[in-house]
């Protein structure tokens, strides 16, 4: 963002690389996302599933922090600005209160988005077709897969980005497959995944993103899979744990601290060893307000826990 964001693009100033394989390193990270989310949801719910609970629990997990983050950010930016910047309506604060704010923008829509990103509707519309997904994945694997990837392939040539949730449900397929029936990585696997990155990283196609995020995002959940299964260092898993819990209070907030930043600093002047400064300044912030969120949001829950059991 604080190299596109500018009057004149300075890729050569980002901090390591934009790119892994000729994919732009967010759609890389928001790929594994999805393909570890439903690994992560088949191995949890592969024998039994109650769609009530499951759906309660998922959103549970969802929108309190949305909401308490949004909330913050609002009473922020309305304090330094006077207004919350957007435009919108009153109407589409509905859009917020979903939390498909940043979706629907994709269609034109304006609303008082905040915090978060695009993809917390698509993680919300991955979850409700979740149970369907595990139906159709135990019944018959193959055909739904192959299923998904048709969808995939349709809507990315009709609507490219703007109907996102069907280009990633074979990622999160993906994932659940893993789990179902493959479980493990041998070297067999791992050196048509290397392959396929490496010819990638060499030829740059140009053919549509989607495509190319897909089988990147899979190759190196393969490859990451094999080297994980010869780690077990208890420092390295204690530290993977760290992150996990933190990463979706990380997720709401940093894009709000990147652009309250970005507002605060020239950026077509900036120099590279400033932008490298620049980004650890604002990763300092960004952990800073995510463990300010995630704690706060973990002391109310428990306040309320506490009422409850002696209501």
């Amino acid at each position: 963002m604080y190299v596109y964001n500018v009057t004149t693009p300075a890729p050569q100033k980002a901090v390591i690389t934009l790119n892994v394989a000729n994919i732009y390193i967010g759609a890389f990270g928001v790929s594994l996302f999805f393909i570890i989310s439903g690994a992560a949801l088949m191995y949890v719910y592969d024998n039994k599933i109650e769609i009530p609970k499951f759906y309660k629990k998922r959103l549970m997990g969802i929108y309190p922090m949305f909401w308490m983050a949004f909330i913050f950010a609002a009473i922020y930016r309305y304090h330094l600005q006077g207004t919350l910047g957007s435009g919108a309506p009153i109407k589409n604060f509905i859009y917020t209160v979903l939390g498909i704010d940043m979706y629907v923008a994709n269609f034109g829509i304006v609303t008082f988005a905040q915090v978060g990103e695009w993809f917390i509707a698509v993680i919300i519309m991955m979850y409700l077709l979740f149970p369907l997904l595990r139906w159709a994945v135990k019944k018959n694997p193959i055909i739904a897969f192959c299923v998904a990837v048709i969808v995939a392939i349709i809507s990315t040539v009709l609507w490219d980005k703007s109907i996102e949730v069907f280009a990633r449900v074979p990622e999160f397929m993906f994932g659940m497959i893993f789990v179902k029936y493959i479980k493990k990585v041998n070297w067999k696997m791992v050196i048509p995944a290397v392959v396929i990155i490496a010819l990638n990283t060499v030829f740059k196609p140009t053919w549509y993103n989607n495509f190319q995020t897909f089988y990147i995002g899979v190759s190196s959940f393969v490859i990451l899979v094999f080297i994980a299964q010869f780690i077990k260092v208890r420092w390295i898993q204690n530290i993977c744990s760290v992150i996990s819990k933190y990463s979706y209070a990380c997720f709401l907030v940093h894009h709000f601290i990147i652009y309250r930043v970005a507002e605060k600093v020239d950026l077509n002047t900036i120099s590279r060893r400033g932008s490298y400064m620049l980004f650890l300044w604002t990763l300092c912030l960004i952990v800073f307000f995510s463990w300010a969120l995630q704690t706060l949001y973990d002391n109310l829950r428990k306040m309320l826990t506490a009422e409850n059991r002696y209501m």
